[in-house]
């Protein structure tokens, strides 16, 4: 966790907030309470959101360069912060810089990284002592994906989505990431999927198994999203997208989350950066060449 603190100024606090791709996505059944029961291996990227935080006298209060991010007390960031303020009796407040870098509605977790990196940066701020998982349970009454950022790099997310078993991977691994600049609301997507209990569930533990020996063939060949099929009935244009970059020498390819950012699993660096060239004269969408966050 890089939290920068500022001596210049006091009680300043910066922190990163990385984006995620699901390498794997599979949904297991509808839960009693309206949420899915499923099973993802989520991976930091180095793609990511700057959040500083400013202690104030009191209240929360967010700025952000995106004009289309609201900036009101729904925001998760400021969800997160009221949390913090709450639950721990806290008698101040912070104003709270917000720079977007990822896509929003990409299926990247921006916002669910933010209001970690905030849980994260206020525990350092006010000096509050909650432990990893404390934050985490403070995470997971915000939202599904947001106790994953708490300790990052990569997982595997069970129940819908907040218990988190990290798995250890040493080698780095380079995509393409394309934003074809299509919103889509993971709601959305959750709503229109039909859970058919006739196909064959996909076995996670052969990816685990690959992501241990980390050959990049044998990870590419694995990469799987359940969301796809319904993603693409409700999306069509974006189909035809990924039949454009499968032209393209990718390793593998998928989609993240709910959509509608897709990733490209290359060899390396050097193949990620020639790919992206071609893919930016095309104009299909916003093109971020992005490496994983690893263990130190």
């Amino acid at each position: 966790m890089n939290i920068n603190k500022n001596n210049h100024k006091k009680n300043i606090i910066s922190l990163k907030a990385p984006a995620k791709v699901n390498l794997f996505l599979e949904i297991l059944g509808k839960r009693d309470d309206g949420y899915h029961e499923i099973e993802t291996i989520m991976q930091e990227i180095d793609l990511a959101d700057n959040l500083q935080f400013e202690e104030t006298q009191e209240g929360v209060r967010l700025e952000c360069n995106d004009k289309n991010i609201p900036v009101n007390q729904d925001n998760l960031v400021c969800k997160a912060a009221n949390l913090i303020l709450k639950e721990c009796g806290i008698k101040k407040g912070v104003l709270i810089n917000l720079e977007k870098n990822i896509p929003v509605g990409a299926g990247l977790g921006g916002g669910s990284s933010d209001a970690a990196a905030t849980l994260k940066a206020l525990n350092s701020l006010w000096e509050v002592g909650l432990n990893d998982g404390e934050l985490m349970e403070f995470a997971a009454k915000l939202g599904s994906d947001i106790p994953f950022f708490i300790n990052g790099k990569t997982s595997l997310c069970s129940g819908r989505g907040e218990m988190i078993s990290p798995v250890e991977v040493r080698s780095r691994m380079d995509y393409l990431i394309l934003f074809p600049r299509v919103h889509i609301s993971t709601e959305t997507i959750y709503k229109n999927l039909k859970i058919d209990l006739t196909k064959k569930r996909k076995d996670v533990s052969f990816f685990l198994d690959a992501l241990k020996y980390s050959e990049v063939a044998d990870i590419a060949k694995l990469l799987f999203n359940r969301l796809e099929d319904v993603i693409f009935t409700t999306y069509p244009d974006l189909l035809q997208i990924k039949s454009s970059l499968e032209t393209f020498d990718f390793c593998g390819l998928s989609i993240s989350g709910s959509g509608s950012a897709f990733f490209g699993l290359c060899n390396d660096r050097h193949q990620a950066e020639v790919i992206k060239s071609k893919v930016e004269s095309s104009g299909m969408g916003n093109v971020f060449v992005v490496t994983n966050v690893i263990t130190p």
